[in-house]
């Protein structure tokens, strides 16, 4: 059975260990990064199904990362969730309009991540 693949982007371990698990329990493979450089570093030498980027991080924010993976050479029609701790329409406007596929407000339950993956195309 192949594997979908996953990569994780987020700074707080506790966020990057809980979306592995919700991954995991849906049939994934995932890979983990802490911060949007070291996500793109993992994008330069593979490919994934599914991208799941914190917003607020050091180093390069989630939009920063967002923006650079929609110009990336292999990972530009990636789907993108994008990951915070804020309920806010507006940001989830911004991201929307700079190719966010999906927006998961932290914390969140396993429905709530089947309901991501549902709406990117990948359940």
């Amino acid at each position: 059975m192949a594997f979908k693949t996953a990569l994780v982007v987020d700074d707080t371990e506790i966020h990057r260990s809980a979306t592995r698990t919700f991954l995991a329990m849906s049939g994934f493979k995932v890979d983990l990064a802490e911060d949007g450089i070291q996500g793109l570093k993992v994008l330069d030498s593979k490919t994934f199904d599914v991208i799941f980027s914190d917003i607020e991080m050091p180093n390069m924010n989630g939009m920063e990362f967002l923006k650079r993976v929609r110009k990336h050479a292999t990972a530009g029609k990636t789907p993108v969730v994008m990951l915070s701790t804020l309920d806010s329409p507006e940001m989830q406007a911004k991201l929307q309009q700079l190719g966010a596929n999906h927006y998961l407000v932290k914390p969140f339950s396993g429905d709530r991540m089947k309901t991501a993956l549902k709406a990117v195309g990948l359940l």
